[in-house]
């Protein structure tokens, strides 16, 4: 069974975070019974893994007072730690109300060993997960399972600099380093006696090589409402690091936007460097709840969730594919629907262009982070 990893964006996010996406996908199945007989679920056809971190920007955000001055900034004139400690006294110090407001990005954008530790616990789960899986094969005498991460919002930026430090072996480093500045930080309670086991298995081997590596060897990348052009911090992205022979690490990669999603309008940079020739672009339009940025929206399109099943599930057929691109064409996918199908036009234009003027014109982490506050107050969502 191939192997799906779900990585969360922007605000709280409890342990079974991805009931929502997951319940999208499993609604999108049905759309296609000759490939999905009645009945079936997507837990009968990948393995689902939930990566969570943003129990790491809480616990910054309860020791702040002692952190603020030691945690380590971009240099510039941006006053990061003053930006996050005014931000904080806007929420009342309510972690979900400061998420709301942005702040996830700003404690990201602005802070090394914070965004570290984001990425390390990315990676401890990665790299179990992977142990595990060719452990098992092995033993089985069979070929691994192919293996995907599909991310959301800021996550894109999280993953993106997670798998490339993971690929280039900088992780390991990034890991003494936290456990000797914030050693809390590097625990993660999410992760099983069975995933903690793995994880130590995987750093005992990695000790012992100098190059320190994973071969992650994706067979997909999804970035679903991609930030990862602002927001990365790695040397570079990882859709586009190349191995020893010269083929990408990702063997596919699939950037997945909302044309009116103020979120990934300003978190799309300001472009520049390499571009892969196969990057598949999806940009998608369909409104079926005000919260358009919402992971479980963008899973719900034809297009979207068609290019998840086609890469990651050999029972869904080209035919299948063929039938989610025609249903891609019909105007419940093109504008309005599901809930707000009913909404009537004078309605549905105000929306539109609350949407389009909650973007800001510059795309800079904080612009990003104003747009976040303004969104989430346009669509009154928690």
């Amino acid at each position: 069974m191939n192997i799906v990893f779900l990585v969360h964006g922007i605000g709280r996010h409890a342990k079974g975070w991805s009931d929502d996406p997951v319940a999208a996908l499993d609604q999108a199945l049905r759309l296609y019974p000759q490939c999905f007989p009645a009945g079936k679920k997507l837990g009968d056809y990948l393995e689902i893994v939930e990566i969570r971190y943003d129990d790491i920007f809480d616990l910054v955000l309860q020791r702040w007072d002692e952190l603020a001055q030691s945690l380590p900034a971009p240099a510039g004139a941006f006053n990061w730690t003053g930006k996050v400690s005014e931000l904080l006294q806007r929420a009342n110090n309510d972690g979900a109300t400061f998420a709301r407001f942005g702040g996830d990005v700003l404690l990201y954008g602005g802070f090394a060993l914070v965004a570290r530790a984001a990425r390390l616990r990315l990676n401890a789960i990665v790299s179990a997960t992977i142990f595990r899986a060719h452990v098992e094969a092995i033993a089985a005498d069979r070929n691994p399972p192919k293996f995907a991460v599909v991310a959301h919002s800021m996550g894109t930026a999280v993953a993106q600099d997670a798998l490339h430090q993971l690929a280039t072996g900088e992780w390991v480093v990034e890991r003494d380093e936290i456990e000797d500045a914030l050693p809390d930080l590097v625990e993660n309670a999410n992760l099983s006696e069975q995933q903690a086991a793995d994880l130590k298995a995987v750093l005992d081997g990695l000790a012992a090589d100098e190059t320190r590596t994973i071969p992650v060897n994706l067979t997909g990348l999804f970035l679903v409402s991609d930030t990862s052009p602002l927001l990365h911090r790695a040397p570079a992205l990882y859709s586009e690091l190349r191995t020893a022979t010269g083929a990408f690490d990702c063997t596919g990669f699939w950037s997945i936007n909302h044309e009116l999603d103020p979120v990934s309008r300003v978190g799309a940079g300001l472009g520049g460097g390499a571009v892969r020739g196969d990057k598949v672009d999806i940009v998608v339009r369909h409104i079926h709840k005000r919260n358009i940025h919402d992971f479980a929206h963008y899973l719900s399109h034809p297009r979207v969730h068609a290019a998840i099943f086609r890469r990651m599930i050999p029972d869904f057929s080209n035919a299948c594919f063929q039938q989610a691109q025609e249903l891609a064409k019909r105007d419940e996918w093109k504008g309005f629907g599901g809930e707000l199908a009913g909404l009537e036009a004078q309605a549905r234009q105000r929306l539109i262009d609350e949407l389009r003027n909650s973007a800001a014109a510059q795309r800079t982490v904080e612009k990003l982070r104003e747009t976040i506050e303004k969104y989430f107050g346009l669509i009154g969502a928690a």
